[in-house]
């Protein structure tokens, strides 16, 4: 990808990617088949012969063969039908048009989806109809199925390909005979991606984007946690969607019948989602995982790049904010597996967005119940949720129908508070409202870390205090890479309901119990404490490894025992100096200093409960199980237990640090 500059005085902007700056592959059975298709699309012209040739790739790869879908489709005075968007190397997508009641030209909302297979598809029917809420609403809305993926020919290598695809479906739908030339889009997850991806190319017929619950760095983000790959969900979200998918694809290229493919899949996915949780995210070397190797090469690809890297900065959008020049509405969650990428996407763009509209207009929603897996066993009492909809519908009225509506001097900041009860599992909280994050006020308190040398479990001596500085001896425990620490909540996707483990709040009592993970307690709070912001903890550890992880957990632990989990993140030893910088493996028995990340949050501390720090060495299955070997653990079969001390005395002072808002107006029950 160049850099392209425009005028003095202005950002460079990413250009549009060219064909030249796709990546090539060699075409599979399957790429040939559905480069023969979309040639056939190009030959067939327009009017009669393109739809059918058209039709001929719809029957050929939708889940029902031979339903019609050019036809127009009513409900509710809204019409639905199904063009095919051509991107400049011919490829055409899959793209389910609702045009609103009153005719004529109209703003464009567009989503651009992989999800068609699994969520639905089709003119009001399953995802692609959420877009139906904007023709209601007087705009043209899209749901489009992106390369590679259940309706759309090509080869799906996710999100790298999101930028040329992006600013071509962008600029198609500006020039159809239903548009007005004003196109925004919206989505979560990984629709973010393409919205994020799109933006970064500058569309000159995009005007607004709504990313919501997604990341923006697809290193530390996406497919890694600070230098960790993020097994679980590489592997969950990968089985849960595309692999099911490209196995259908596959058959069919090879001439089964769509029904019998589609079938096929979906007993692939039954028969795996007990296997993802037995076998697969225990196979070590992680290269050596062979499930993935025809239906989802892009895997590998993110394992060959474990280092911040060439490949990963294409694609950063957080190296290149000033490349974007529309406004953007953020919405994220405070237990989701993106809340880092949605606070640091608007804290970017008010910073460094490309136009002064890009940096005024971009607004950030943090709500308690945005998260891919859920809130957990809590609940949230009645009342606290916000139609984040109808937000961004008011966001699209101001930016592409150029409505005063007031949007521009309502706050740009709202932020949901939990509350966590004293006891049961019901939430409460509050919303506040500024124009910036952190808040107005923000200070770091700080917690050092103390003990006896004994904080092994919720039993042992380790304790919190904001008045003392770090003392006492360090605390030891044996990290066994055979016996990790199971994942137990948090921000999770895909596939974590069962029996297994769960996301979002879950009681961590019986993970403090293990005697490899050090538990650090403040005193019961005798005056509500507001953490609205980042968390982070800085420590110093020696290791008898070479390379080794250490694991931190935020915990609320209320009256009645229940240990609610707010944050938890990992640092890699080798990457104790950032993801980013070049890895650098420890001396055995050597003292260094470390810090993570925990993220951000809104919380209330109430008087009566205590604020807890746990810290280990594995987070599994969510992460794989660091072998302690310092060798790459994409290609090493062995393991190695590891000695772990965890320091804090004057000379090794060891803290956690906490974003309080001492002035938050905290409402009365």
């Amino acid at each position: 990808m160049r850099l392209r500059t425009r005028s003095s005085g202005t950002k460079p902007r990413l250009k549009p990617p060219g064909d030249d700056e796709r990546s090539v592959h060699e075409p599979s059975l399957l790429g040939r088949c559905l480069i023969g298709l979309a040639a056939l699309l190009l030959a067939a012209g327009s009017g009669v012969e393109r739809r059918a040739a058209a039709r001929s790739v719809s029957e050929k790869w939708e889940q029902a063969p031979g339903q019609e879908r050019e036809g127009t489709v009513q409900k509710n005075g809204v019409a639905c039908h199904t063009e095919y968007a051509p991107m400049r190397d011919g490829t055409l997508l899959a793209t389910d048009v609702y045009l609103p009641a009153t005719p004529g030209r109209h703003p464009v909302i567009m989503q651009r989806t992989p999800y068609g297979l699994r969520l639905g598809h089709g003119c009001f029917a399953g995802i692609s109809a959420s877009v139906a809420f904007w023709a209601e609403h007087g705009y043209v809305g899209l749901t489009q199925d992106v390369r590679g993926t259940f309706r759309s020919p090509g080869v799906f290598r996710p999100i790298f390909q999101e930028q040329a695809d992006g600013y071509d479906a962008v600029e198609w739908a500006a020039a159809q005979s239903w548009s007005n030339g004003k196109v925004g889009m919206t989505g979560s997850s990984y629709f973010g991606v393409t919205e994020w991806q799109a933006a970064l190319t500058a569309p000159p017929h995009l005007f607004a984007i709504a990313p919501a619950v997604t990341a923006t760095d697809y290193h530390d983000q996406w497919t890694y946690v600070n230098g960790v790959f993020d097994l679980w969900f590489a592997q969950s979200w990968t089985l849960s969607f595309f692999a099911p998918d490209a196995y259908r694809r596959q058959l069919i290229a090879t001439g089964t019948a769509p029904g019998e493919a589609r079938k096929a899949s979906d007993e692939y996915l039954a028969r795996n989602k007990e296997r993802i949780f037995t076998n697969w995210v225990s196979q070590i070397p992680l290269e050596s995982f062979p499930d993935y190797r025809t239906l989802a090469p892009y895997y590998y690809e993110w394992l060959a790049h474990p280092n911040y890297d060439d490949y990963w900065a294409i694609v950063d959008v957080e190296r290149h904010f000033g490349a974007v020049t529309v406004p953007a509405m953020v919405s994220g969650g405070w237990y989701d597996l993106f809340e880092i990428g949605s606070v640091r996407s608007f804290q970017g763009m008010r910073a460094e967005g490309g136009s002064g509209i890009a940096r005024s207009g971009t607004r950030l929603v943090m709500d308690g119940t945005g998260a891919h897996g859920g809130l957990g066993v809590m609940t949230l009492s009645s009342g606290h949720n916000i139609n984040v909809q109808a937000l961004q519908l008011r966001f699209y009225d101001h930016y592409l129908k150029g409505a005063d509506n007031g949007l521009e001097r309502e706050a740009r900041v709202q932020l949901f508070v939990q509350i966590p009860p004293d006891t049961g599992t019901q939430m409460g909280g509050f919303w506040v409202t500024g124009e910036t994050f952190p808040l107005p006020g923000t200070q770091p308190g700080r917690f050092n870390l103390q003990s006896g040398g004994h904080a092994n479990t919720a039993r042992g001596d380790g304790v919190l205090d904001a008045t003392r500085r770090s003392e006492g001896p360090g605390d030891t425990f044996v990290y066994d890479p055979r016996k990790p620490v199971t994942t137990f909540g948090g921000g999770l996707c895909c596939l974590t309901l069962g029996s297994y483990f769960g996301s979002g709040v879950q009681d961590q009592s019986t993970i403090e119990a293990r005697n490899d993970v050090l538990v650090y307690t403040s005193a019961p709070l005798t005056n509500k404490l507001a953490v609205v912001g980042q968390a982070r903890v800085r420590f110093w550890a020696k290791s008898s490894a070479r390379d080794t992880d250490f694991t931190a957990k935020l915990v609320d632990v209320h009256p009645d025992g229940f240990a609610q989990n707010l944050l938890d993140r990992v640092v890699r030893a080798r990457f104790r100096r950032g993801s980013k910088s070049a890895p650098s493996l420890i001396e055995p028995g050597d003292a260094y200093e470390y810090e993570i990340d925990l993220g951000y949050t809104g919380s209330i501390f109430k008087p009566g409960h205590r604020i807890r720090l746990d810290i280990s060495s594995s987070n599994f299955p969510h992460l794989p199980r660091n072998q302690n070997t310092g060798n790459d653990p994409a290609t090493d079969a062995l393991i190695v237990t590891a000695t772990q001390t965890i320091l804090h005395d004057p000379d090794h002072p060891s803290y956690l640090e906490l974003s309080i808002v001492p002035g938050l107006k905290i409402p009365q029950p």
